[in-house]
């Protein structure tokens, strides 16, 4: 009896330690682009801070990120209603996005023009819808 109380805590600990912590929340939105690839992304909150990745989605699969690549964007410049990220797509090839939002309150879906910016000139805007994922 004593081994089974004790296989019970250990088995109890080990199953709490593979749960993660509370998650913070995540917002997707792509687009379709026919046979082309097409980009997503993916905006996130937790403890405050605002963290993002883009990613070129597989035309096969048009919004599934998981057969997507993964670009880490990194936080430039942030208000309210507005956040700069740099992004590196490959080790050559480097971009800088502003996403504009409507709301600043980030409700379950809103809206966000992005941009691409190169310089001090902007080109290359579309609007995108994120829903909450998490």
């Amino acid at each position: 009896m004593l081994r089974f109380l004790i296989a019970l805590a250990v088995l109890t600990t080990a199953s709490e330690c593979g749960h993660p912590a509370v998650a913070g929340q995540a917002w997707r939105a792509s687009e379709m682009n026919g046979d082309k690839p097409a980009l997503g992304y993916e905006l996130r909150r937790e403890n405050g801070a605002v963290a993002g990745d883009a990613y070129i989605l597989n035309p096969d699969f048009p919004h599934d990120f998981s057969h997507g690549r993964r670009a880490a964007m990194t936080v430039v410049e942030q208000s309210p209603r507005e956040i700069v990220f740099r992004v590196r797509w490959s080790d050559d090839l480097k971009g800088t996005l502003r996403f504009r939002f409507k709301d600043a309150d980030w409700p379950d879906a809103f809206q966000a023009t992005v941009t691409e910016i190169n310089g001090s000139e902007e080109y290359d805007s579309d609007t995108f819808n994120f829903t909450r994922t998490r």
